[in-house]
């Protein structure tokens, strides 16, 4: 049996167009965590998967971790206000492309944005948010939680209030 898809709502979809943060998680078969920052997204019309874009340069565990499991859970965060949600689901792993390097371009230029916007010095920033090595992780949306720092943290989006 698989395992069931969630559709993201418009305002998850329009809360992903926002300068964000983004750190992505995965398990080997050990059992054991990585982590990475995202560099990038893109949510198809189905609004049913994301690709999510990450330096596997940077982050070779991630990368092993996914390819392992085929399991990912990504965090999204706005700096300018902390709103945060997790997405989660079974994953797979392909080579980014033009267009994933793109919207890599486009989402590291808004991060910074808004981080130099809120204080954080410009030069320290760019060894976060490579592109070296690029890989797309297409993760099938099975789980979505509010992290948003309060009362609603850690429930899941379906049963957030407005």
């Amino acid at each position: 049996m698989g395992e069931r898809i969630v559709r993201l709502d418009d305002g998850l979809f329009e809360f992903l167009h926002r300068p964000l943060m983004c750190i992505i998680a995965g398990v080997d078969r050990q059992g054991r965590p990585s982590a990475g920052r995202g560099i990038g997204l893109h949510v198809p019309d189905d609004r049913e998967t994301m690709d999510v874009i990450f330096s596997a340069w940077q982050w070779p565990q991630l990368e092993a971790a996914i390819g392992e499991t085929a399991r990912l859970a990504v965090t999204f965060v706005s700096p300018a206000d902390y709103v945060t949600f997790q997405i989660k689901g079974p994953a797979r792993l392909r080579d980014a492309e033009d267009d994933d390097l793109a919207r890599s371009d486009k989402f590291i230029a808004d991060a910074t944005g808004a981080l130099v916007s809120l204080g954080v010095p410009a030069e320290i920033i760019p060894p976060w948010l490579t592109t070296r090595g690029a890989k797309v992780a297409r993760l099938d949306i099975s789980e979505i939680y509010v992290q948003t720092p309060g009362p609603q943290a850690g429930l899941l989006a379906s049963m957030r209030q407005p």
